[in-house]
C-alpha cells in the first residue's frame, strides 16, 4: 500500500472538515483549539520504553516535531511497558496509550472491568511469529506436540491460535519460562520453539549466525492486530476533538517516520538516552525494528482502508478466535470497545487532513 500525503493547505474545504453528522468544531478553527485545550494535559504511556515500535515512534515524532502543539494539545510522554500502560489507563492515571493488540486490550477490559476503547489501528496482522531451530526436528507445527516452547510470559494469542489451527491445544506442548531477552541464549537451552517479535529477535539471531525456521500467523490466516491507539470510552465522550486530533497528529508522525526513519529514530533516542536507556536499546536495531513494522503496515493494510483505520470485521474475528481458544469464557461485547469511525474522517481521499490551529 502506498504512503498517503498530508493535505496542509488552508482551503475553506479543509477548514470545514469535521466529523460528519456531529456538531464538533471544525479543524483549523479557534473553537476546535479551545476544545482541545480544555482537555488539559494528556499523558500517553508507551508499551515498551521509547522503542521504535509503531504505536510509539509515531507518537514520539508527533511530540518532537510539534504536531501536538499545532493541534492545541498538551501531550506528555511517559515510558512504560505493556500491559502496565493499559492498567494505568484503566486506573485513570493516564489518558492515552498503545495496546500490543486489540485482543490484549479487550482482555484488559474483561479481566480488569475497564472501559478501554480502541480508536486507531496501525497493524493488521500479528507482530509475533514462532521460530524453531533450523536443524531441529520441527518441520511443521504439528511436530510440536509434546515438545517445549520457551516463553517470556505466555504464548502470544496469535501463536496460540496458529497452534490450535494445527491441532495443538494448550497442554499438548510444554511451556518453559525464560529469563532475559536473548534469543541466542534461549535456543542454547535446547527449547524446540520460541515466540518472537518479527521486528526484534530475528535480527539478533541473524547477527549471531543462528539458523531458524519461521511459522508466521499471517501465513495461516490468523486474525490479529498490533499497535492499537486506545483511551477510555469516558475520556473520549468528554473530549472527542482531543482524541481525534491526537490520532491525527500520531498519523502525521507515522508518515514523517516512514519517509524519514533516521530522523525519527534520532527523536526516540533523545528520549531513550535522557532516561538512561534502561533496556540497552541500540540505534541500528531500532531502525530495523521500525523498518520491519512499517513495512508490515504498508503490506497488510487493506487496499480500501487508510493507514490507521480499524478493520472491524477482522478485529471481531480476532476476538471470536480468542473466545474459541478459551481466553474468554463467553464472547465479549467487543464492538462497544472500539470506535472505527474516527480515522476515516481524518483523511481527504488518501491524504491526511492537516490544518494547524493558532
Amino acid at each position: 500500500m502506498a504512503l498517503v500525503g498530508i493535505a496542509t493547505t488552508g482551503s475553506s474545504a479543509l477548514r470545514a472538515t469535521s466529523v460528519p453528522g456531529s456538531d464538533l468544531p471544525a479543524i483549523g478553527t479557534p473553537e476546535r483549539c479551545e476544545a482541545n485545550q480544555a482537555a488539559g494535559t494528556l499523558t500517553f504511556m508507551t508499551g515498551f520504553d521509547y522503542a521504535a515500535d509503531t504505536g510509539i515512534l509515531d507518537v514520539v515524532v508527533a511530540e518532537q516535531e510539534g504536531y501536538f502543539d499545532e493541534m492545541c494539545l498538551d501531550v506528555e510522554l511517559r515510558a512504560g511497558v505493556a500491559p502496565a500502560n493499559s492498567a494505568a489507563l484503566a486506573a485513570g492515571t493516564i489518558q492515552l496509550a498503545d495496546a500490543p493488540s486489540f485482543g490484549e486490550m479487550v482482555n484488559q477490559n474483561v479481566n480488569g472491568d475497564a472501559d478501554l476503547m480502541g480508536f486507531g489501528q496501525l497493524g493488521h496482522t500479528s507482530i509475533t511469529a514462532l521460530l524453531v531451530p533450523a536443524d531441529g526436528p520441527v518441520q511443521q507445527l504439528a511436530d510440536l506436540e509434546g515438545m517445549t516452547i520457551g516463553i517470556k510470559n505466555a504464548v502470544p494469542f496469535p501463536i496460540q491460535a496458529m497452534l490450535a489451527a494445527a491441532g495443538l491445544e494448550a497442554g499438548s506442548y510444554q511451556e518453559l519460562l525464560l529469563d532475559g531477552f536473548d534469543p541466542v541464549a534461549h535456543f542454547e537451552l535446547g527449547i524446540d520453539a520460541l515466540p518472537v517479535y518479527k521486528s526484534n529477535e530475528p535480527a539478533l539471531l541473524d547477527a549471531a549466525g543462528v539458523g531458524y525456521r519461521t511459522f508466521d500467523p499471517l501465513d495461516y490466516d490468523i486474525a490479529a492486530s498490533f499497535a492499537i491507539y486506545m483511551t477510555t470510552r469516558s475520556f473520549y465522550e468528554d473530549h472527542p476533538t482531543a482524541v481525534e486530533d491526537f490520532v491525527r497528529a500520531g498519523l502525521h508522525g507515522y508518515h514523517f517516520a516512514a519517509e524519514n526513519p533516521e530522523a525519527a529514530v534520532d527523536h526516540a533516542f533523545g528520549l531513550i538516552d535522557a532516561a538512561g536507556n534502561e533496556f540497552f536499546l541500540a540505534r541500528e536495531h531500532e531502525l530495523y525494528r521500525w523498518s520491519v513494522e512499517q513495512q508490515l503496515i504498508e503490506d497488510v493494510t487493506p487496499e480500501d482502508m487508510v493507514i490507521g483505520q480499524m478493520d472491524v470485521e477482522q478485529l471481531g474475528a480476532e476476538i471470536e478466535q480468542l473466545t474459541d481458544l478459551g481466553v474468554f469464557e463467553t464472547l465479549p461485547d467487543w464492538e462497544s470497545m472500539l470506535d472505527a469511525s474516527i480515522v476515516p474522517t481524518l483523511y481527504d481521499g488518501d491524504e491526511l487532513i492537516w490544518e494547524p490551529m493558532d
